[in-house]
């Protein structure tokens, strides 16, 4: 009892991704009625179908099963021969159940995909690319790399040239391109070329690139300089308005600081060694001043002077005040003693308005502070001279107080005169009118 199988081709050629079959004769060698199934069995078993997939036979009677082979198109496919069998399964006679055995020579497919990654690099040196070669195939491959500049701009480093990668897996090189020639300034260049996977036996496959040439110079750099410039203004702007006038001040006072512990220290070996001080213009020999010794010198009254420009406009208002110290005739510095006098105008718009202060007959002035103001906000322009000739200007718009402190004074003969100029643009604002001022302090002595 059983049965007995035989295939009409036992060895098959498969092409993945194709359908092949074959038939296989099954015969029902026992005595009675019986009924046949099928069982692919080996490595391909899974790509296996037989139709029908039962059969039922009578004593000695046979019939044909066809047997189809799928083999899928993928890596894992493996290539080469494979051995097969469908066993013949009987329902009443499991004992007697066959195996017909078989031979599959799967063939091999070639399917690779190259791709630059990323496709278009931007440097004004070098780009760098990664070359990605997919092997989809179900045997190895071993692709040498070419690079096609169409217009020979470029130069190419290919690391590996050749590359092996086995079937499913993936195999990565490095391509760096370099430009032949350089420019300093200017629009991007994009310089295109093409990567080719060749191998003998096979087409060759292509993956495009480009690389986006930039200029030497970036974009950026001018702003870079311009903001640099800028930084480099403010900070000298800081020096002038903040740093230096303090480091100024801060000079004059140790230097005075120094004048006066000199001068002390005269004044006690003076004391020490009996020598009298000598007197003061007006004073006795013994110390004491006419007139039973008090002071009856008055305070110095300055003679000023305010003018206004004939063809400028409005007439302008002027306010001028100047004090010394009263009393005694020895002065409180080397410099003499001290003073300080405020010139200030009131200014219609379009108008030129200058105040003078004249130094009087004997004397030497010496000015080692100004300050400024303009507390009406307006625009225009304001000068200090000296007899008519500016010593420095400034614009009203950029300040509301400024003060200037000299280490070396500003030195006033007898009969020059120190001029405030103001010239008004634009009043400051609900106002019609420029008002400023300046605040002079120094020193006057007798010549």
């Amino acid at each position: 009892m059983g049965a007995s199988a035989s295939f009409e081709l036992s060895q098959l050629n498969v092409i993945p991704g194709e359908h092949t079959e074959t038939r296989l004769r099954v015969r029902n060698t026992g005595s009675v009625v019986d009924q046949f199934t099928f069982e692919p069995i080996g490595e391909a078993a899974e790509w296996i179908t037989v139709a029908p997939a039962e059969l039922s036979l009578f004593p000695a009677a046979e019939e044909t099963v066809v047997v189809s082979v799928d083999a899928p198109r993928e890596p894992t496919t493996r290539h080469g021969s494979t051995p097969f069998a469908i066993r013949v399964l009987s329902r009443e006679d499991p004992t007697g159940s066959v195996a017909e055995e078989g031979m599959l020579d799967v063939a091999a497919f070639d399917e690779r995909r190259v791709e630059l990654l990323p496709t278009l690099s931007s440097s004004s040196r070098q780009g760098t690319h990664e070359l990605a070669v997919d092997n989809h195939g179900n045997a190895p491959i071993r692709p040498a790399f070419v690079a096609i500049d169409p217009e020979d701009q470029l130069r190419f480093e290919i690391d590996p040239s050749v590359l092996s990668v086995e079937p499913g897996t993936a195999g990565f090189a490095t391509v760096k391109v370099r430009p032949k020639d350089r420019f300093w300034r200017g629009q991007p260049k994009r310089l295109p070329f093409q990567i080719v996977a060749a191998e003998d036996g096979h087409d060759p496959v292509t993956a495009e690139g480009a690389l986006l040439q930039q200029p030497r110079l970036p974009r950026w750099f001018w702003k870079a300089v311009l903001a640099a410039l800028l930084l480099l203004l403010l900070l000298f702007i800081l020096w002038k308005t903040l740093l230096e006038p303090s480091i100024e001040s801060t000079a004059r006072d140790s230097a005075e600081e120094l004048v006066q512990e000199e001068v002390a220290a005269i004044d006690e070996r003076l004391d020490a060694a009996g020598i009298p001080e000598a007197p003061g213009p007006g004073e006795e020999p013994g110390g004491e001043e006419p007139g039973g010794g008090e002071d009856t010198t008055p305070p110095t009254v300055a003679e000023v002077t305010t003018t206004t420009a004939a063809d400028s406009g409005p007439t302008t208002t002027s306010i001028v005040t100047a004090t010394t110290v009263a009393g005694g005739s020895a002065d409180l510095s080397p410099l003499g003693q001290p003073i300080d006098f405020r010139l200030a105008a009131v200014v219609a718009p379009s108008a030129t308005g200058i105040n003078s202060f004249t130094v009087p007959a004997g004397q030497v002035l010496s000015i080692t502070d100004i300050v400024l103001q303009n507390p009406t906000g307006a625009t225009g322009d304001l000068r200090i001279k000296r007899s008519g000739v500016t010593l420095f200007e400034t614009q009203l718009a950029n300040y509301r107080d400024l003060d200037f402190h000299f280490v070396s004074p500003y030195q006033f003969n007898e009969g020059s005169t120190v001029d405030l100029e103001v010239i008004c643009t634009v009043p400051g604002p609900g106002t019609g009118e420029c008002g400023a001022s300046a605040s002079f302090a120094g020193f006057q002595r007798e010549i």
